[in-house]
């Protein structure tokens, strides 16, 4: 990710949406009190990751429901971690991955100030718990098995767009979005762990 916010807005990062729950998997930043990470509704508070100087960053957040163990990397390095986060819970399938823009209802109920400006590139999804060697400083190219940036059908809309992004040595898709609208959103279908 690549931000030119300030550390105090307010945005959502990633925001996957069920009918049951609208914040079923969310990564958000809550201006001057940092980032959180909200799975099923229960909240983690991240603390304040070094994203915001405008250069790209490789943010990773993990999270497993058997014991609640999270933790939060930046650019491979370990930010923070902590456990008890919705033990035993199970991601529900069926919903709506959003980016840049918090959902307040599946794929819609959006409120300006909690958009997300700046770029995306290489959001992927595992499910499972990836290790500290697999994080790594080196994200360029890899492929989330239950969300993968390169395969996914992703959407732009309103003042959403898309660009060739070069990670490494490779190609890939890149989404830039502006805080002057409410509907920037890129919409990724997605169906796992049902």
């Amino acid at each position: 990710m690549r931000t030119d916010m300030s550390s105090t807005g307010q945005a959502d990062v990633v925001s996957y949406a069920v009918q049951e729950n609208y914040n079923e998997l969310l990564i958000f930043t809550a201006g001057g009190s940092g980032f959180t990470l909200t799975a099923q509704g229960k909240i983690a508070a991240l603390g304040a990751l070094p994203v915001w100087d405008g250069k790209w960053h490789a943010v990773c957040a993990t999270w497993r429901s058997t014991d609640g163990a999270w933790q939060v990397y930046t650019d491979g390095v370990l930010q923070a971690s902590g456990s008890g986060l919705n033990v035993g819970g199970k991601v529900r399938s069926g919903g709506t991955w959003i980016l840049a823009q918090d959902q307040d209802t599946v794929g819609g109920g959006f409120e300006l100030y909690q958009t997300f400006s700046g770029e995306l590139s290489q959001v992927n999804l595992w499910d499972r718990v990836l290790t500290a060697a697999e994080i790594g400083t080196d994200v360029c190219g890899q492929h989330g098995n239950a969300m993968d940036w390169e395969t996914t059908d992703i959407e732009d809309f309103g003042l959403a767009t898309s660009d060739e992004y070069h990670c490494g040595k490779y190609r890939t898709q890149l989404i830039t979005f502006a805080k002057t609208f409410m509907f920037l959103v890129a919409v990724m279908q997605w169906l796992c762990c049902g």
